[in-house]
């Protein structure tokens, strides 16, 4: 089998799971516009190189157009030199709403194609924040509609569609879920393990040996994210818990959502508003893979906080940890842990709930540590890749083979 992965980024969602491909004898290549990335042992890897950047001049609606398609061809010349060393592959797996893979078929008419189909936009968006740009419902719904061109293109053509969750398959309409196949993109549940009570190399910090370490791991703080009611939250606890340490991982940055004029941040003005105790709360940055997984099994709470939105990784990581967690109730959330079983689910919006929760753990450490187990054998039962990886695997040979 030969397997082609095309997305924007690397490693992202596919390069794990091409490098088990690999090591179960499989020809991998990936096609990405990363610079610098390099592939894993025994894969190949291709660059795309846009010819140039979207027209300033381009409709607004049609902008995310145009730049998926310039992608699309970026994607395609690069196809085209593989092609030329006589490669075809089997299967291309495309990260669809980019235009990554959609001129997969252009290039290899007799290869399967696959859609990573991630996000559908709505109008109102189910993750709004309260700060849609749109000028009026009307302007909203045909902006929404124009924005999943790229995908709609992709599925169109599809043989095949993976979309991770259940949630994130409710989005698009009803007459193209069925062709959505759900299955998660799995964790490393044998590497991301409990280590209660090491309290090794917290991030580097020095730490006092009784601190209440709470944890917040983010791609970009804002509010899709919960991260303004997290600080909040953090302020009133300081009033209480002397030996509160929170630990929060991430970039200054809004990685969705409304963007901030240039100079601004929601840390900025989250620092701004809130009279807190900086000496107690450590903004990492960015961690090595194994810092973040030392602070994660050092943790007492982690919490994760969300709108409706694509359930992000780090709550699965959490999970496998075995952290405590206090986590919003919404429907991506709800799709993994369950309330009062698994984790302590909260309206994140409503602060003293937040505080209430995150305090009940601290102070009864047995239920936090029962909610700990239960969340670890979630993500054992759902989203373990020593299942999910060969029954992928089989689904994309059955693909190709019959």
């Amino acid at each position: 089998m030969h397997v082609a992965f095309s997305h924007q980024n690397f490693p992202a969602q596919f390069g794990a799971f091409g490098a088990y491909l690999a090591s179960i004898g499989w020809r991998v290549t990936f096609f990405t516009g990363a610079v610098g990335a390099t592939p894993p042992p025994g894969c190949q890897m291709v660059h795309m190189t846009p010819h140039r950047d979207p027209s300033q001049t381009t409709h607004r609606f049609a902008a995310s157009m145009e730049k998926a398609m310039i992608n699309a061809q970026a994607f395609a010349n690069a196809a085209i030199a593989v092609r030329r060393q006589g490669a075809t592959p089997d299967v291309v797996v495309g990260h669809s709403g980019w235009g990554s893979g959609t001129f997969a078929k252009s290039v290899w008419p007799e290869s399967k194609f696959v859609a990573y189909a991630e996000w559908f936009y709505r109008f109102p968006p189910v993750d709004d924040t309260g700060e849609s740009a749109a000028a009026s419902p009307e302007d909203g719904r045909a902006h929404a509609l124009t924005r999943n061109t790229p995908t709609l293109l992709d599925l169109a053509q599809a043989d095949l569609a993976f979309c991770p969750t259940r949630f994130q398959a409710d989005q698009f309409p009803v007459q193209l879920r069925d062709r959505l196949h759900i299955l998660h993109d799995g964790v490393n549940a044998a590497r991301i393990v409990p280590d209660r009570g090491s309290r090794r190399g917290v991030a580097g910090l020095p730490l006092p040996d009784d601190a209440e370490i709470v944890t917040y791991a983010t791609r970009g703080m804002e509010p899709h994210r919960g991260f303004p009611e997290f600080l909040r939250a953090v302020a009133q606890l300081q009033t209480t818990r002397p030996r509160l340490h929170v630990v929060i991982g991430g970039e200054d940055r809004v990685a969705y959502g409304r963007r901030l004029p240039a100079g601004d941040s929601w840390k900025r003005r989250m620092l701004a508003e809130l009279d807190l105790d900086l000496s107690r709360v450590h903004f990492t940055g960015l961690m090595p893979w194994s810092q973040y997984l030392a602070v994660l099994q050092s943790s007492h709470v982690h919490v994760y906080l969300t709108v409706p939105f694509v359930l992000s990784w780090s709550l699965i990581e959490a999970m496998s940890t075995g952290c405590s967690l206090v986590v919003s109730d919404t429907a991506p959330v709800r799709e993994a842990l369950d309330d009062g079983v698994s984790a302590d689910m909260v309206d994140h919006t409503n602060i003293p709930e937040l505080v209430a929760a995150i305090a009940r753990q601290l102070d009864d450490r047995a239920r936090a540590l029962a909610l700990g187990d239960a969340a670890r054998q979630a993500v054992l039962r759902r989203y373990d890749q020593r299942w999910i990886w060969p029954a992928r695997a089989d689904l994309l040979e059955r693909l190709v083979h019959g």
